[in-house]
């Protein structure tokens, strides 16, 4: 039996507009260490509010200039401690590995972030407290243990107790330079100087600055572009938060810039004299930079030939939820409207797929850009027809709906949209069911295996009391889910539910990872960001007021000196999507009907910025970004889950330079991204190539390498 409609219930939602409306006092606390970057107000920290985006990320602290040392490090004959090295097996493992000094050096995030969001093997060796030996090198039966060096900068000298210390001493760098010359390896340096300590970059001084929040402009030689190919031809670099060292190419020197301000170089690809490919920056970065992202991959790239466990694309994909349904409406003033609230129209969609497909020819590098919509049934119009109305009001919406459910991508989100916390086994089944039934009934193929709860409920995140729509909601983790849905969903055929990227319970270890849910393993939680675009907002006007009742001077959350206006809004939301997708994220970003609303000459909140989002993206890249449906994103997230268990698990993966081949084997069972193979599931992306390799625990797989030279 069907059991009857439950009344739609929004506590999230309420507890969102009361704190819009300024009725409660307090909300989430923010982490302690989030500290904007840079300050917007004295001793400011970066609010966290549940439900809502990113404010800013987290900061570090610009690193100070590298101490002048004089000289430099002879190359030895091969010694005692170098013959290991001396033979080279033409064999070395898919693993990096990070030379750094102290367990506070500034380069060792900055390349970790890289490498974790890439889902590279690497290891980090801290010189000033453990030896660097051939043992560190190379294994026994004389297989290089890497294929990348990576320094955290080029001289690896420390402070302490007043004067600085060398990380490495002369016989170690010897013993490091003699791996990577015997076993063609080459090295990146993050952070470099001029001068030849410990060995010559080929760079001589021509100045050097610390550099604030105004950008100092740095491009690519043609070089540099051959190295970060993925970026678009004659990109310019916003170099911010840096200490630069300006130099020139020293003459009759084996080196070449890759990166220049001018007429200064602050990028250099240099062969040593013993004939090592090395490659360096002479300016800082740090993983909370754009810099960062564009460039360190590129970077580390290069140093592996392409030859790496994991891969990093660029994705963007949309949702919009509750298609149909009613939303609280915002306005300018403050005030709040419940009923009749705000819906959309028929105009609103045919203006949205206008948008789209205005977007798709402006972008080429987004001409597979498409929104998913996550609908509610209830309100759907049975009795409708199949005809567009570019004019029409909300009574033509399921009309126009059916008229365009091929251009957009559809997600169930319940028929009622009622909160599921505490919801029995029979309503919630229903509910999923349903709203199938009634999608499908008007021509909209959602998949089955997704499903998106009405503003994430059910899954841990609830007030303490059920009743009270405007109380605080408390993390409960995973484990704090309703095991009514969990059975429902499971027995439904889904496999993937929608996460918070602001639940802590909901955010996922790895980048692209998703939770396996702990009560129904059956069941994938995957993430979604939030955005600052609020729920209930429609118009430039209404967002202004709402950021500013929130983040303002005199908001709930402090955090701007000043009032923002709606361009800076929209392009500061912008750079923190655009950080999520510079980091190869494949999550979601969410919106709502009231962000679709034509606010005026083909406008909407929603398109302006996603407008933005993708003009920033093309002002940099040169790859396509990539828009996935749900169920693919999903597969995704397990694909990555399987990937990081191997890592974990001990994969291993040896480049064998003779024979041109990488074998990979693995004590475990599963799935691991192999980058630079060629196989009969290799996917290439721009001059990237990647391939899923399946393992059979111990037992090995050979795959044709395909190195970058």
């Amino acid at each position: 039996m069907t059991p009857a409609p439950v009344p739609r219930r929004r506590p999230m939602r309420a507890l969102l507009a009361a704190l819009g409306a300024g009725l409660l006092v307090a909300a989430l606390p923010a982490p302690v260490a989030a500290q904007p970057s840079p300050p917007r107000k004295p001793g400011a920290i970066a609010p966290r509010v549940p439900g809502y985006g990113e404010v800013a990320r987290p900061a570090a602290t610009r690193p100070a200039p590298l101490p002048r040392r004089t000289g430099r490090v002879a190359v030895h004959a091969p010694s005692a401690a170098t013959t290991k090295l001396a033979a080279g097996t033409d064999r070395v493992a898919l693993r990096a590995l990070v030379v750094a000094t102290t367990t506070d050096d500034f380069g060792v995030p900055t390349w970790k972030a890289t490498l974790d969001r890439v889902g590279a093997a690497y290891d980090v060796l801290y010189t000033a407290s453990t030896p660097l030996t051939t043992d560190t090198l190379a294994r026994a039966d004389g297989t290089g243990k890497y294929n990348a060096i990576l320094l955290t900068n080029s001289m690896l000298v420390y402070a302490s107790g007043g004067s600085y210390l060398n990380g490495l001493d002369g016989t170690e760098w010897n013993i490091l330079w003699a791996y990577e010359r015997n076993f063609g390896v080459r090295q990146a340096a993050l952070y470099t100087s001029y001068g030849t300590w410990p060995e010559d970059y080929c760079l001589t001084s021509a100045g050097e600055t610390a550099v604030g929040d105004t950008p100092l402009n740095v491009n690519l030689t043609t070089a540099g572009a051959g190295v970060f190919d993925y970026l678009k031809a004659g990109v310019t670099i916003p170099v911010v938060q840096s200490y630069v060292y300006r130099t020139r190419i020293t003459a009759g020197c084996s080196a070449e810039a890759i990166a220049t301000s001018g007429a200064d170089v602050l990028g250099v690809r240099a062969t040593s004299t013993d004939g090592r490919e090395r490659i360096a920056l002479t300016f800082t970065l740090n993983q909370y930079l754009l810099q960062s992202d564009l460039l360190v991959y590129g970077l580390f790239r290069w140093t592996s030939k392409g030859l790496f466990l994991g891969e990093q694309r660029h994705h963007l994909n949309v949702d919009v939820d509750d298609w149909f349904n009613t939303s609280e409406h915002y306005y300018a003033d403050g005030h709040i409207e419940y009923t009749p609230g705000f819906q959309l129209t028929a105009h609103d969609m045919v203006n949205l797929d206008s948008q789209q497909s205005a977007l798709r020819t402006a972008h080429p590098l987004a001409g597979g850009f498409t929104y998913n919509l996550a609908f509610n049934g209830s309100d759907i119009d049975p009795f409708a027809g199949n005809t567009c109305s570019p004019n029409g009001g909300t009574a033509e919406l399921t009309a126009t709906t059916k008229c365009l459910a091929t251009h957009f991508r559809w997600l169930n989100h319940t028929y009622n949209h009622p909160e599921l916390n505490q919801t029995d086994y029979a309503t919630t089944y229903a509910e999923i069911r349903d709203n199938r039934v009634a999608g499908a009934a008007i021509g909209l193929t959602a998949p089955d295996d997704v499903l998106k709860t009405p503003e994430y409920s059910g899954l841990g995140v609830y007030t303490v009391d059920p009743n009270d729509d405007t109380g605080v909601p408390v993390d409960h983790g995973l484990a704090g889910s309703n095991p009514n849905l969990l059975q429902a969903a499971k027995d439904l055929g889904v496999s993937y539910l929608h996460g918070n990227m602001s639940f802590a319970s909901h955010q996922p270890p790895h980048l692209n990872t998703s939770l396996t849910h702990p009560l129904e393993t059956s069941l994938s939680v995957v993430a979604d960001w939030p955005t600052n675009i609020a729920y209930f907002v429609t118009t430039p006007a209404e967002e202004t007021a709402f950021y500013n009742s929130f983040y303002g001077p005199n908001g709930r959350f402090p955090y701007w000196p000043t009032d923002r206006t709606y361009e800076q809004i929209v392009d500061y939301e912008a750079d923190v999507a655009l950080q999520h997708v510079a980091a190869g994220g494949i999550n979601t970003h969410t919106f709502h009907i009231g962000n679709v609303y034509d606010y005026g000459s083909g406008g909407s909140l929603l398109g302006d910025w996603v407008q933005r989002v993708v003009t920033k993206y093309d002002t940099y890249y040169a790859v396509p970004l990539l828009n996935s449906d749900w169920s693919a994103i999903g597969a995704y997230t397990r694909v990555r889950n399987a990937h990081f268990a191997q890592l974990a698990g001990g994969v291993d993966a040896v480049y064998d330079r003779v024979a041109g081949t990488v074998t990979v084997s693995s004590p475990l069972a599963g799935t691991v991204q192999v980058g630079g193979v060629q196989a009969a599931n290799s996917t290439s992306y721009g001059s990237d190539v990647t391939a899923p390799v399946t393992l059979t625990a111990n037992t090995a797989v050979t795959l044709t390498a395909a190195p970058r030279v």
